[in-house]
């Protein structure tokens, strides 16, 4: 049994650039809404052009893919991808008495931080 499956694009199959992903996460998956920062304006806009949703299996298998193509790019390379400061993920904010109360707000919190940490040890 071997563990390739063949593809192929259909005939509305579009490539599209994204500098932008938002995500939204349910009990059953996770929309990633991508858009292109648009500045034609004078003011920064992101414009949202597509939605993919994803069950949480497949979100957790691209999580695995998407560091093994960074760690790829970045060792071909030979270097580290660079991130501009103010782009780097913001240190979270002390928990309110009320979410400091709430295991789930507080799982969060630590998850993110250990998150954080390990990135920006990355960076």
């Amino acid at each position: 049994m071997t563990n390739t499956v063949e593809t192929e694009r259909t005939e509305d199959f579009r490539s599209l650039y994204a500098n932008s992903v938002l995500y939204e996460a349910s009990a059953w998956d996770l929309k990633l809404i991508f858009g292109q920062l648009d500045q034609a304006s004078g003011r920064a806009i992101v414009k949202q052009n597509v939605a993919v949703t994803i069950p949480w299996p497949q979100a957790k298998l691209a999580l695995f893919w998407l560091r093994f193509q960074v760690e790829i790019a970045e060792a071909t390379v030979g270097t580290k991808i660079p991130i501009r400061k103010d782009l780097l993920p913001i240190e979270a904010p002390p928990l309110t008495p009320e979410e400091e109360s709430d295991p789930a707000t507080k799982q969060a919190r630590e998850i993110y931080m250990r998150l954080r940490e390990e990135f920006l040890a990355t960076t």
